[in-house]
């Protein structure tokens, strides 16, 4: 069997756990074979072809027309998948139009909040979550159509580096005893980081913090000026911005506590379809707090591997994060973020897809 994986970009911020995941499908599962279909330029192709997987690259003439986008329907005439697996919905509408035409059934990884006009074509939706799956259902998908499979996180990546983590926080100048809080994103409005600067800087200070933000976008002028204007000079608190890091890990590790504070924003986006970068910290040992919404949902549990808050509210995120930061919550949040999100490793989740493909190719009822 032959799976032809469509993805219409270049660049991936989650390359890394897609390609672990076609590693480790590989790897499972020596008589599949694993092709890929990408955008040209950029740096998603060099990865996947260093990791050996034969790469075609293409541009769509037109995504919104898939008609005109004859070029994939050659690349399927050439490569003759038995399975389409599209990720992005334009991947998604390009590539249910040619699989039909071509009579090849498509799976598709539905990993925001989209329009379903993208996906009708599609024979199989996989939903990151139970929130996007949700959404899929109340877009009138048939729910036997759609089957939940997580993001997969390579769990021993993560793995704490003690003398990494001494060696970040003396050359950051952070003593023992304080603690740092971490958040990572793009920086929009749906992604809250200007609520998390207000909670932070609200809290009442039993030992020394720090605010770490790691990342770049276009609020990231505001949330500095924010910072500045709220916490700058505050008895006890220091804010600091890093730009956006490829390798994230030794931020983790540095850190003591994760936040996560997007929500829905009328207009502007969210909230959360999974939330890598929290599966990310929970790997590292990182206790989490979040706003309760979204993909977070299936990641967070309330009071054990992290605690959550009423989204958007900012008392709300203050009174989670005294919690969190009290002493007693974290020793034990550390051992509870590992142990949920090894549910998430690779090998289970890569398991997961090779069940449904060979299911779906053997036309049994899913």
């Amino acid at each position: 069997m032959k799976i032809l994986h469509y993805v219409d970009e270049n660049n991936l911020s989650w390359s890394k756990p897609w390609i672990d995941l076609l590693k480790e499908m590989r790897s499972q599962d020596g008589s599949l074979e694993h092709v890929v279909v990408c955008r040209p330029g950029g740096t998603l192709k060099e990865r996947l072809e260093g990791e050996g997987f034969n790469v075609f690259d293409y541009k769509p003439t037109f995504s919104w027309a898939p008609a005109f986008c004859a070029g994939f329907g050659r690349i399927l005439d050439t490569v003759r998948p038995s399975i389409i697996h599209t990720r992005l919905s334009s991947a998604a509408f390009i590539g249910g139009y040619w699989g039909n035409k071509k009579k090849i059934p498509v799976i598709s990884t539905v990993d925001k909040f989209p329009k379903g006009s993208y996906y009708l074509r599609s024979n199989l939706l996989i939903a990151v979550s139970t929130a996007v799956a949700e959404h899929l259902k109340s877009l009138g998908f048939d729910s036997e159509k759609i089957k939940v499979v997580p993001n997969p996180v390579s769990v021993a990546d993560y793995k704490l580096d003690v003398k990494k983590r001494k060696e970040f926080r003396q050359k950051e100048g952070v003593r023992d005893e304080e603690l740092v809080i971490l958040g990572m994103g793009r920086f929009v409005l749906w992604k809250g980081f200007d609520l998390l600067i207000k909670a932070v800087s609200s809290l009442d200070v039993q030992r020394p913090l720090r605010l770490w933000l790691v990342g770049d976008g276009p609020m990231k002028e505001d949330l500095m000026k924010l910072a500045k204007d709220v916490i700058g000079g505050a008895p006890g608190k220091q804010v600091k911005f890093f730009p956006f890091a490829r390798d994230v890990r030794p931020f983790l590790w540095a850190s003591d506590l994760f936040v996560q504070p997007s929500h829905y924003v009328p207009g502007s986006g969210g909230p959360e379809a999974f939330g890598l970068a929290l599966l990310e910290a929970m790997a590292s040992g990182l206790p989490v707090v979040a706003f309760a919404c979204g993909g977070t949902l299936d990641l967070v549990k309330d009071g054990g591997n992290g605690l959550l808050a009423k989204p958007g509210d900012i008392e709300s995120l203050k009174n989670a994060l005294e919690i969190a930061i009290s002493g007693k919550f974290l020793e034990q949040a550390r051992v509870n973020a590992l142990a949920g999100a090894k549910k998430y490793h690779v090998s289970s989740i890569a398991k997961s897809h090779l069940e449904l493909y060979r299911k779906f190719n053997e036309g049994v009822n899913l």
